[in-house]
C-alpha cells in the first residue's frame, strides 16, 4: 500500500503542528544565549576596565610610598643637620 501525496501532505502537516513547540522552544533558547553572549563581552569590558583602575591605583599607591620614603629621609637628614 503505497502512500498518496494527500497522506504524505497530512503526514507533513501533523509533524508540523508537533515540532511547532520544540521549534519555539529552541529559538527562545536561540535568543537568550545571543543576549548571554552580549551580557559576556559585557562582563569582560568591565572586568578590564576594574583590572585597569586597580593597576593604575597601586601604581599611584606605590609612587606615593616611594614620596613619603623619600620625603622621611630628607626630613631625617634634615633634622641631623640642624
Amino acid at each position: 500500500m503505497a502512500l498518496t501525496n494527500e497522506d504524505l501532505q497530512a503526514i507533513a502537516s501533523l509533524m508540523d503542528t508537533k515540532l511547532s513547540p520544540i521549534n519555539n522552544r529552541l529559538d527562545k533558547l536561540e535568543s537568550e544565549m545571543s543576549a548571554l553572549k552580549v551580557g559576556q563581552i559585557e562582563l569582560k569590558k568591565e572586568m578590564r576596565e576594574t583590572k585597569d583602575k586597580v593597576s593604575a591605583t597601586y601604581d599611584l599607591a606605590l609612587d606615593a610610598w616611594g614620596q613619603s620614603t623619600e620625603n622621611r629621609r630628607w626630613l631625617e637628614s634634615e633634622k641631623a643637620l640642624g
